[in-house]
């Protein structure tokens, strides 16, 4: 016991005993979120969606959180919703089917020029920006629409700063996403061809010419990102290259594969962060596992972050170390969070490292199956306590990684880890 209280005691005093959960964001907002941005020059997260307000404030669509506190934008983006953001040429864009800035007329694209939402010439049809990504030195557009500064692009142009060019001849149906990987521009939606060329729901351009991404997806490809130098797609689909793979998969320059059993719905918004993928979207479970709409890929299993949120995730981001959740949900672990939330503590379980002793333990939370690895000897003592200090389990193991099947009740744990060079405490939650 007097072990277990200098362990705790150097663990509060380190780490702030911070329990993992999802927590509102300054009040949150009237209605959902659609899109983070993050300005990194100036450090602010800005925000679009559906809403109106932002931790009480009048913002119309788009806000800015300082992290602590939300304010408007100018007189903000109305009639419609604002799907993407991009900082370009530090400036701040942004995309949807928003139709004015207060008495302007700014229709559906509009760049922040420090004082006002510019009027740029975009498109006069029914318009709906669903993604907006840098590539080449370029701002590159994508969601439903025909034309662009008045020449035919077919739902997908690229944007210099002053004039509007097409990329070839665009695609045959709306583009939902785009992601830059390996040096050339991915793109993912509901079309089946792109430049002429079939390509069922995800595309690749080079700059130069469209190709087709392996054999393609089965349904509609809703969100994109790069991790750990592979791509990942997420979205309605059920197979990917010709191969079963539920709502995402993983491409890794030449061929599609499933991550585990993927999930049970729609997969929205991905995230890489801190060594993890995050998923965001519709589904209840993640490899077999209750995940409510958010999930933790650690490269080899799905995990849950909490109880999750009580509805859709549309978008996920990162901003001062943490990871933040936007969407259609009123509740987050249990707890009101309107429509935006944050994970406090995106990489898992917090440390306490004494001479240099790293742990990793995942997943966390855990169903009481984890991983432990050191980046010290290979000989090392785990020890694991639970609140009011009772050793639950005890094991020295001889290699690494080391496989722990705790049969223990739901709660918060402590782990404790010693090598011959220090020690390490992690907390970690139980839920089965």
């Amino acid at each position: 016991m007097i072990r277990f209280v200098k362990i705790v005691a150097f663990f509060i005093i380190s780490s702030g005993y911070a329990q993992y959960s999802w927590t509102p964001v300054g009040g949150g907002m009237n209605f959902a979120v659609f899109a983070f941005e993050k300005d990194t020059v100036n450090n602010i997260l800005y925000v679009g969606g559906q809403f109106d307000t932002a931790g009480g404030i009048t913002t119309g669509r788009i806000a800015q959180w300082n992290g602590t506190s939300w304010d408007s934008i100018g007189s903000g983006l109305s009639n419609g919703y604002v799907s993407a953001l991009a900082m370009y040429n530090a400036q701040l864009y942004a995309g949807g089917a928003f139709t004015n800035s207060g008495n302007k007329t700014v229709k559906f694209f509009s760049r922040w020029n420090g004082t006002s939402w510019d009027s740029i010439g975009f498109t006069t049809g029914n318009c709906n920006v669903q993604k907006l990504t840098v590539y080449n030195g370029e701002l590159y557009v994508g969601g439903g629409f025909p034309n662009a500064g008045g020449i035919t692009v077919n739902n997908i142009a690229r944007f210099n700063g002053t004039s509007w060019d097409s990329v070839h001849s665009g695609t045959n149906n709306v583009v939902n996403t785009m992601a830059v990987y390996n040096g050339e521009l991915y793109i993912g939606g509901q079309f089946d061809t792109s430049g002429g060329i079939a390509s069922t729901y995800i595309a690749k351009w080079n700059g130069i010419n469209w190709s087709a991404v392996g054999a393609g997806m089965n349904n509609n490809v809703y969100t994109l990102a790069v991790h750990n130098g592979k791509l990942y797609a997420g979205g309605d689909f059920t197979n990917a290259g010709g191969n079963p793979a539920n709502y995402i998969a993983m491409w890794d320059g030449n061929n599609w594969s499933a991550l585990g059993s993927g999930m049970n719905s729609t997969l929205q918004a991905l995230h890489s962060f801190n060594g993890n993928l995050y998923a965001g979207g519709w589904f209840t479970t993640a490899g077999g596992n209750n995940a409510n709409r958010v999930a933790r890929w650690n490269g080899i299993t799905w995990s849950a972050l909490g109880n999750g949120m009580d509805d859709r995730v549309r978008s996920l981001g990162t901003y001062n170390g943490e990871l933040y959740a936007g969407g259609f949900f009123t509740s987050a672990d249990g707890n009101s969070a309107k429509y935006i939330a944050k994970w406090s503590d995106a990489t898992g379980a917090q440390s306490v490292s004494g001479n240099q002793v790293s742990v990793t333990i995942y997943p966390n939370p855990s169903n009481g199956k984890i991983q432990v690895i050191s980046n010290q000897s290979s000989v090392i003592s785990i020890e694991i306590y639970n609140v009011l200090g009772e050793k639950v389990y005890s094991k020295i193991i001889n290699s690494q990684p080391s496989i722990i099947n705790l049969d223990v009740p739901d709660g918060m744990y402590f782990v404790e880890v010693e090598t011959p060079a220090g020690f390490a405490v992690k907390k970690i939650m139980i839920r089965k």
